[in-house]
């Protein structure tokens, strides 16, 4: 039996693409919220945040918003989108994951909610890492690089979607998962960013904060861009944001560290510089 409120979902969505097709003014109005705030999400879903709050820029569910240090405030009305619904089936004698449908949530947007004193700065930056006039490869021969070389580690997995539209990548501590892109320099940090996690984050050795553990897997793609010459302005922007409380200088030896065996290689080994030369 089909849930209501996916039956209600699905018609605001089949409604708003009509009036996109019968409104050109209206369809580039949406193009435009689409390229600036939420092009990272599904077009579904972005159809969805558009036709009920067209002046949404950033929306995250009620529990996130309280992590982050925010409330929603009193009298604010809930978004809904659809989320995948995932499980791990096996085929072919392999794990995969299989999207068996899809149930609706409710998220908010900034502009509903408030601050703690506990509230973490929210960045309105666009932290996709691109190439530069400086950068000598080709996108896909640096993707491929990096993911060879990941993969003498951990394991990796490439998933159309994942639970949440804003993420791009995560791991478990046992396999690395990323998010298919067309941009495949972002996606070579982000498999950067998520191996920072992987060797860093699931030993126990040492608790840290969510944030210390974002700075450290951050400051990774940072070094990783910079050695080959990337923008990573939006990196940069994004670690001001969040480094408050951080011993950045801890961190940084930490992380570089290890960037420097991933980059350079070791004696059992092979780093991201030598794959990318013998590609």
């Amino acid at each position: 039996m089909v849930d209501g409120k996916m039956i209600k979902l699905k018609n605001e969505i089949d409604e708003k693409i009509e009036q996109f097709v019968n409104n050109s003014v209206e369809l580039k109005k949406f193009i435009l919220f689409r390229k600036n705030n939420f092009y990272d999400y599904s077009i579904r879903n972005t159809i969805l945040i558009y036709k009920q709050n067209p002046n949404a820029t950033l929306v995250a569910g009620l529990k996130k918003w309280n992590e982050l240090g925010y409330r929603v405030k009193k009298g604010s009305r809930a978004i809904s989108i659809l989320v995948p619904l995932i499980r791990n089936i096996i085929k072919d004698g392999k794990e995969k994951d299989e999207i068996y449908g899809y149930k609706p949530v409710s998220v908010f947007d900034r502009s509903q909610v408030e601050e703690t004193e506990n509230a973490v700065e929210i960045p309105s930056i666009d932290v996709e890492m691109k190439s530069s006039e400086d950068f000598i490869y080709t996108p896909m021969k640096l993707y491929r690089a990096v993911k060879k070389c990941i993969e003498q580690y951990a394991p990796i997995e490439l998933k159309k979607t994942f639970y949440d539209d804003e993420v791009s990548g995560q791991t478990n501590g046992k396999t690395i998962y990323i998010k298919k892109s067309n941009n495949r320099i972002d996606m070579a940090a982000v498999m950067v960013h998520e191996f920072i996690h992987y060797n860093c984050h699931f030993d126990n050795k040492e608790k840290i904060s969510k944030s210390r553990a974002e700075i450290e897997a951050e400051l990774g793609a940072l070094i990783f861009g910079t050695h080959f010459d990337l923008d990573t302005s939006g990196t940069y922007k994004y670690l001001s944001s969040y480094r408050r409380g951080i011993d950045l200088e801890k961190s940084f030896e930490k992380v570089l560290e290890i960037m420097e065996q991933l980059i350079y290689g070791t004696e059992e080994k092979q780093g991201i510089q030598g794959i990318i030369n013998s590609l």
